[in-house]
């Protein structure tokens, strides 16, 4: 996997590797490829440099809905893994976050309206949810809301507001179409700005990478954060 090497040795804080075979023909395997590159090259950047390199946690994004596709996903050598909130009961959401604490698994939860936060926030979060993902997605249809509202609202919204105060050391990213999104009012910010500016912690990127058609990934990540910095 050599866009997982280029972004180990670029610094990237974690791998979100899509193993969901209708959607992207993902597969098992590739949570343990992935890893295996991801160590290679932070093996590879610590010999080259006394800095020494960190193999980021691999995070599984998956439609889990069942207990074992966990214990499979932790077994592959995954370190965390993304819940649909939308797919699951409150009983089984809170059922995830206790079979993940077991497996010394952590668990994002990824919503897309207030009511979703709103169940999460109810719960008795313990240690193994360690962000919420607003998303820009819309999960029947899987379409991109390609303005990004849906996420800015989201992490506007009172909805997350008392979320934070419930659970203030739980992280807030935003994902779907981020690094991609256009500001369509030309305020001269980039979306990744506008996010931050409204109480995300962070962004998971794909597609964000994919836009800037670097052929090192390494380099389209560092190029993306350098908007950040504009």
């Amino acid at each position: 996997m050599k866009l997982v090497k280029q972004l180990t040795t670029a610094g990237a804080p974690a791998i979100s590797v899509n193993c969901d075979a209708i959607l992207y023909g993902g597969k098992l395997d590739d949570i343990s490829v992935a890893r295996e590159a991801s160590a290679s090259a932070a093996l590879a950047a610590s010999d080259d440099s006394d800095d020494g390199v960190i193999s980021p946690p691999i995070l599984a994004s998956d439609l889990i809905l069942y207990p074992y596709q966990l214990y499979k996903l932790r077994l592959a050598g995954a370190d965390a893994a993304n819940l649909q909130v939308a797919a699951l009961e409150d009983k089984d959401l809170l059922y995830m976050t206790k079979i993940a604490t077991s497996l010394q698994m952590q668990l994002v939860a990824c919503v897309t309206s207030d009511v979703q936060i709103e169940r999460v926030g109810k719960l008795s979060v313990n240690n193994s949810i360690k962000a919420l993902v607003v998303s820009n997605r819309d999960m029947e249809t899987f379409a991109l809301d390609e303005t990004g509202e849906q996420a800015l609202k989201l992490l506007r919204g009172n909805a997350i507001q008392e979320f934070r105060t419930k659970h203030p050391d739980v992280l807030i990213f935003v994902e779907g179409g981020v690094g991609v999104v256009k500001d369509e009012k030309d305020t001269g910010s980039s979306y990744l700005q506008v996010i931050k500016e409204a109480g995300a912690s962070g962004a998971i990127v794909g597609s964000g990478l994919a836009h800037k058609k670097e052929e090192d990934g390494g380099l389209a990540l560092k190029a993306l954060l350098a908007d950040l910095e504009k």
